[in-house]
């Protein structure tokens, strides 16, 4: 009993055997017929210029022996025999297997159709992005899991490249081009569709690659509003300017110059940074150089008045709002001249119009402060 009990348990286990070979056989059919139908297919030939050159060389047919090179076939079957008797049993009309066996080509009646921007439009118009999957997924696993929904024509897994290791990873997200738009259509009108647990993110492709493009958009937006404020706050860190250097005048000789201003006060002993005046003004301003210098000038000067060139010279020292107002200005002006100095350099002149060869004006300087700020009298 027990060496019965032992040959039928055998014997059953063959039986099995059998069964599962014979579902593998048919499992391993159906991804030649899919694999190779996506070689020869709308979505993939057009653009697959090795294939393109093959079909171009007999007549459109391809060996077989030549298909067994590439990877995803190579890892299902490199036995042309069991390759050519799976694709015989394609139903699509796609294919078509030559008498000995070993060539296939594309049906000769369904022309390749031509890659071009309304084609290309078409096809966007029948694709999906689908958002959901487990990193670790593969082709296959996509593959099962779409099988169920009619007309599913490519699956492009979405990857990134890993700077360190420089490996490309899933992230997670596919583009499913389906054979039709109403199959498309069709699909998603599938509410709250899942992987496992995972409620996917579905969308078409348009609107998806419309959103990341604002969304990039925005986020460029938000990074040169940061880094101009960042340069911003760098240059008047830079151009920062003592305080207690800010003396105001006014004046009503109209051949002044700015050098009779310079000179005047030079002799009092002063050391000027610029002098914001044209001539013609009755008003400037005369920046000094060191920390309380206009200070130290004011108090030399009687009354606040000087006569320069037989004209009265009223000087006001500037305090308070006043003199922040008049070095805020200036600094701002400083950084602008210093931001269109980089533009110039990095655009390498295209747009620039020759104005270096202008002659400068009285008083473009590089520190030079603004042409009007009020002062009070």
């Amino acid at each position: 009993m027990t060496e019965e009990k032992e040959v039928a348990t055998e014997t059953n286990g063959q039986e099995n055997d059998k069964e599962n070979n014979a579902e593998e056989e048919t499992n391993l059919e159906s991804a030649v017929i899919r694999q190779v139908e996506y070689y020869f297919s709308d979505v993939n030939l057009p653009r697959d210029k090795f294939l393109r050159e093959q079909v171009t060389l007999d007549d459109g047919w391809v060996p077989l022996d030549v298909l067994t090179k590439f990877n995803r076939l190579a890892k299902l079957s490199t036995d042309i025999e069991v390759i050519a008797n799976a694709l015989a049993k394609s139903t699509s009309g796609l294919l078509e297997i030559s008498d000995d066996n070993k060539k296939v080509r594309r049906n000769p009646e369904l022309p390749i159709p031509e890659m071009n921007e309304e084609r290309r439009k078409e096809m966007m118009a029948r694709t999906v992005y689908a958002k959901g999957f487990p990193k670790d997924s593969t082709l296959d696993d996509l593959l099962k899991f779409f099988k169920d929904y009619d007309g599913v024509e490519n699956i492009i897994m979405r990857r990134y490249q890993d700077r360190q290791t420089k490996k490309r990873h899933f992230k997670g997200s596919v583009f499913l081009t389906f054979k039709t738009k109403e199959q498309a259509d069709k699909f998603m009108e599938n509410k709250g569709m899942k992987h496992n647990d995972t409620e996917l993110i579905v969308l078409w492709q348009d609107n998806y690659l419309q959103m990341k493009q604002e969304e990039h958009a925005a986020k460029k937006e938000h990074r040169n509003k940061k880094n101009k404020e960042k340069e911003e706050k760098k240059e008047e860190k830079e151009f920062k300017l003592p305080t207690g250097t800010v003396l105001h005048f006014k004046q009503e000789n109209e051949k002044m110059t700015r050098e009779n201003i310079n000179e005047a006060l030079v002799a009092l002993g002063a050391e000027i940074a610029f002098i914001s005046y044209k001539i013609g003004e009755k008003e400037g301003w005369v920046r000094l150089t060191k920390e309380d210098a206009a200070k130290e000038i004011a108090e030399k000067i009687p009354d606040g008045k000087l006569t320069i060139e037989d004209t009265e010279v009223v000087f006001k020292l500037l305090e308070g709002d006043e003199e922040k107002a008049y070095l805020d200005k200036t600094i701002e002006e400083m950084s602008k001249r210093r931001r269109n100095q980089k533009n110039f350099k990095q655009n390498k002149g295209k747009n620039y119009k020759g104005k270096q060869n202008r002659k400068r004006k009285q008083d473009d300087h590089g520190d030079a402060p603004p042409s009007k700020v009020k002062a009070d009298s």
